[in-house]
């Protein structure tokens, strides 16, 4: 009876180890099936220029995107010029989205290497009313009426734009005839990303809900900072600030609020030496405490600026390119874009 007994209980143990042998195959086999899934899931590869593209494309293509942005952490798509290598990565990629507006210098040189290749080239701010190069200056003529006395502040500060528009213009005006920092409108941005979401479904009809659905919580969340950019806005006491350089304008545009730009609309706009006492007068005569700086522009005469004018330094992110502190903290579009606002918030104050 004691033999049987043994015998019984051997058979139930070997019942359970082979039942749990079998789960584990189950599982190992469906753990295949689902790396295979995603492995063999389509994914298209997507080159971009500046960060808020590869952000938009990021969170609207999802896990269908690869998004690889051409322009390096901390470097500026002003200057930037691409290696032989990353354009032929380009050329093998589903598509390439780019500012346009002249931002990217080096863009017409790649569109032709590229030519005939089955590659689809997006111009993301197409079908977006570009401000004109020297439209950021020209608001300012009228910003200041009511709180400063307009005779004499006017004429002093448009002549101060006038000439440094007049310099900049004629030196670059080959490059930015129009001002192409439309990313930093969060309502622009609204077509900047539905451009995107567009070729995304060009290239992958069947997943159009998805791209769409994700689209349109980007352009919620794009009227949300809007809001809340026109809220701090209304509450702020002052409406000038004093910026490293002058890509603000569709901020000026939008909220009515008024950059000094330190350099021109391309950071390699240096202003002149006049151009610079000017600039220390005006935040002077209007009472400017903080410089701001941007996370990839030179400071050198930044710096001299807030030296003479005895300033505080704020800093303002332009979200064309992160630098690698931006990567470690996880930003996207919208924390940066707060951040911003909080910073505009102290120096309007």
């Amino acid at each position: 009876m004691r033999k049987l007994s043994s015998i019984f209980a051997f058979l139930l143990v070997l019942t359970v180890f082979l039942a749990a042998c079998g789960g584990n195959e189950q599982e190992e086999q469906q753990s295949t099936t689902e790396d295979v899934d995603q492995e063999s899931m389509e994914v298209l590869e997507i080159y971009t220029t500046i960060f808020p593209l590869e952000d938009f494309a990021n969170k609207i293509g999802g896990e269908f995107v690869n998004v690889t942005n051409l322009v390096p952490v901390g470097a500026d798509a002003h200057t930037f010029e691409p290696t032989a290598r990353e354009m032929i990565s380009v050329a093998e990629a589903d598509a390439f989205i780019y500012n346009g507006a002249g931002l990217e210098g080096f863009v017409d040189a790649l569109v032709e290497t590229v030519d005939g290749e089955s590659i689809a080239i997006v111009t993301a701010s197409e079908g977006i009313d570009l401000l004109d190069y020297d439209h950021d200056h020209n608001h300012d003529e009228h910003a200041h009426e009511e709180e400063h006395d307009h005779d004499h502040n006017h004429d002093e500060h448009a002549h101060e734009e006038e000439h440094d528009h007049d310099h900049n213009h004629d030196e670059h005006a080959h490059d930015h005839d129009e001002d192409p920092h439309v990313w930093l409108d969060p309502i622009l941005s609204i077509t900047l990303a539905e451009n995107i979401k567009n070729v995304l479904i060009e290239l992958m009809p069947e997943q159009e809900d998805f791209f769409s659905a994700n689209f349109e919580e980007v352009k919620t969340e794009l009227e949300v900072i809007d809001q809340e950019f026109q809220a701090m806005v209304d509450a702020a006491e002052k409406d000038t600030f004093l910026v490293s350089h002058a890509g603000y304008g569709y901020w000026e545009d939008r909220y009515d609020i008024v950059q000094i730009g330190i350099s021109g609309i391309s950071p390699t706009n240096e202003p002149s030496q006049r151009q610079i006492q000017d600039i220390i007068e005006l935040a002077d005569q209007y009472g400017l405490e903080y410089v701001m700086f941007e996370q990839n522009i030179p400071t050198k005469i930044a710096e001299v600026v807030k030296g003479e004018v005895g300033a505080e330094a704020l800093y303002l992110h332009n979200l064309e390119a992160l630098v690698q502190e931006d990567v470690e903290n996880g930003e996207d579009y919208f924390s940066l874009m707060r951040k911003n606002i909080k910073a505009l918030e102290t120096a309007l104050q």
